[in-house]
């Protein structure tokens, strides 16, 4: 009669993995390393959503994929723009300064940015009545209960001398369009109300 030997997996396994020595926790990455390590994540989707959406306007897709670069610019451009105050404190003032590789000028569009210390507009200008303009703008807001100017420009501290410590900031962004196509001009700024993004009047929000 032929001994069938039944293979258990040994029991020590585990022991033997429990005794082994376990690394010590890794020290945490400086400050810098951890900025520079969110602007490469948020520069790389952005990548991939400047292939998948601008590519199409180049192929004579209609007038919707065309307008479709345009949002896509400046969406990108705001990311960047809190990429960029995430790592300087400071909002960048012209397109190469983000260094995005966008040109400032396209076949359908132009784009253009105009900051302050606290809030930066990007818009995306048609060249054309084909497609709709596009306006993005990004604020730094305070994650405690402080109170801003209604320019959106300064920001008013609840105590003279109480310190504007960089952890209590933040940043939050829109993105807003022109209802129809035909508006070959600047949008109208969005504006904070309540400290929420607002788009302005004649606007519709994106996000």
């Amino acid at each position: 009669m032929t001994r069938q030997v039944e293979l258990n997996q040994p029991e020590l396994d585990h022991d033997l993995v429990a005794e082994l020595p376990q690394d010590a926790a890794p020290p945490p990455k400086p400050k810098k390393a951890r900025r520079w390590i969110l602007r490469s994540i948020i520069y790389s989707s952005m990548g991939f959503g400047l292939i998948a959406l601008v590519l199409p306007s180049f192929s004579g897709c209609g007038n919707k994929a065309k307008s479709s670069e345009g949002r896509t610019y400046v969406g990108s451009m705001n990311r960047a723009q809190q990429a960029f105050w995430t790592e300087k404190q400071a909002f960048g003032r012209s397109l190469p300064a983000l260094e995005l590789g966008m040109q400032e000028e396209t076949v359908n569009f132009k784009f253009e940015i105009q900051s302050f210390d606290l809030v930066t507009y990007q818009y995306g200008v048609p060249k054309n009545d084909k497609v709709k303009s596009f306006v993005g703008a990004v604020f730094v807001v305070p994650e405690k209960s402080q109170t801003y100017q209604g320019s959106n420009q300064k920001l008013n501290q609840t105590s003279a001398s109480q310190p504007r410590a960089e952890k209590e900031l933040t940043t939050v962004t829109i993105l807003c369009e022109s209802p129809q196509t035909g508006v070959q001009q600047k949008l109208p700024n969005p504006f904070l109300q309540n400290g929420t993004p607002t788009c302005a009047e004649g606007t519709v929000a994106l996000n």
